[in-house]
């Protein structure tokens, strides 16, 4: 993490990058794809956004106050197909980005803009707040997400709900289906209750593969965030509300007397009108009060800091200390 942060600092100031870029001429390849061998990456889960009114869709979904539009983040801008509509109202954003190839082209490209090369899955957003908002508001977070990591950077924006005011992100059609969805249906699941009980999510529009290259095999949608600043404080411990959710839904369809077997503390029975219910039936909120029944109620003032990993995976830590998310 404190490499993230490191990078932040010593590369906020644009950097630049010899040489002009040559533009593609290949009729099966978006105009901002440069020639030779730039090509997507599928270890990076690269589509490269190539609908330029699509990306005043997204764009315009952002809306963010902040002067200069410093509390702006795109995440893997790649190409920069929205990073050069962003630019220009926000001249103070960062972008975020692993392919050092992108990171060159986006320097020469814009070069005012602040890009540092750096994992996703690694930014502190709670550090990201502190050295980039300098009016004290939250950041605004947008960007196209690789479909292998989606799950992973939502819940690490769920984790930084307190740092985020809006996250305007691009995923898998199906995946947006489950952050929304209402109990009693198929795709009713993890993300639908986390997603359910720290913001306020929806679907904005739907995105057909056409409008990315290479072209995936599945529809996308642009999905809105908007993390509440006075969301109520959990009456339970986030982390056993995790171990509650992750183990009930591993066994959706069984009823939670069976499902949650393996948490009940030793001689614990779940209430007869809890015992026989199923998690796909259980709203959002339910959650939380089955979690304090097993567990107990906490204080909510006692309730973890925003940053600390509830949702998402955590890597090993680094050799500095410090943990990799």
């Amino acid at each position: 993490m404190r490499r993230f942060v490191s990078l932040l600092v010593a590369r906020g100031a644009s950097a630049f990058c010899g040489g002009r870029v040559r533009m593609s001429v290949e009729p099966d390849r978006p105009p901002t794809l440069p020639a030779g061998k730039f090509r997507p990456k599928q270890s990076l889960g690269q589509n490269y956004l190539a609908d330029q009114n699509i990306a005043v869709k997204i764009t315009k979904a952002l809306e963010d106050a902040s002067e200069g539009g410093h509390r702006v983040v795109e995440l893997g801008p790649g190409l920069g197909a929205l990073t050069r509509l962003l630019v220009e109202e926000y001249p103070e954003m960062l972008a975020v980005e692993i392919d050092q190839r992108a990171v060159d082209l986006l320097r020469e490209r814009h070069e005012e803009l602040s890009v540092i090369r750096s994992d996703v899955l690694e930014i502190d957003y709670t550090k990201l707040r502190e050295l980039r908002a300098r009016d004290g508001g939250r950041l605004s977070v947008i960007g196209n997400l690789p479909y292998y990591i989606t799950s992973q950077i939502l819940f690490a924006l769920a984790d930084h709900h307190d740092s985020v005011r809006r996250a305007v992100v691009t995923m898998q059609w199906e995946v947006a289906q489950r952050v929304v969805a209402a109990p009693r249906t198929k795709d009713y699941g993890i993300l639908s209750v986390v997603f359910q009980l720290y913001s306020n999510a929806r679907i904005a529009f739907k995105i057909p593969p056409t409008a990315f290259y290479p072209k995936p095999k599945v529809d996308s949608a642009l999905v809105v965030v908007d993390f509440p600043v006075d969301r109520p404080r959990f009456p339970v411990d986030p982390r056993k509300l995790r171990t509650v959710v992750t183990t009930a839904f591993r066994q959706r369809r069984k009823m939670l007397r069976q499902s949650l077997k393996s948490i009940l503390p030793p001689d614990f029975k779940l209430p007869d009108n809890w015992s026989t219910k199923r998690p796909e039936e259980l709203k959002p909120r339910d959650f939380l009060e089955l979690t304090a029944i097993i567990f107990g109620r906490i204080d909510p003032d006692s309730e973890p800091p925003s940053g600390t990993a509830i949702w998402r995976k955590v890597k090993k830590a680094d050799d500095d200390g410090g943990g990799s998310r």
